[in-house]
């Protein structure tokens, strides 16, 4: 059994980081594409349109990106 309040806090901010790509820009506001749909967050990072970023708790920061690529 659940507790309303812990199900609202659940679907308002779910605990798994999503990750997508910037599709829009509003100010700090960034509109992003993930697996679940689109997306608003807040991001503190200069962001650009096909960005990858991770959404955590509503707040967007870049997705890290390999460094290395070796040939296979």
């Amino acid at each position: 059994m659940t507790f309303p309040l812990q199900e609202l806090a659940r679907l308002i901010a779910p605990d798994a980081p999503l990750v997508g790509a910037v599709v829009g820009l509003e100010g700090a506001l960034v509109r992003v594409a993930t697996e679940r749909g689109a997306v608003t967050a807040r991001s503190l990072d200069a962001l650009a349109i096909g960005d990858r970023v991770l959404v955590r708790h509503g707040m967007a920061t870049r997705a890290p990106v390999a460094r290395h690529i070796y040939p296979v």
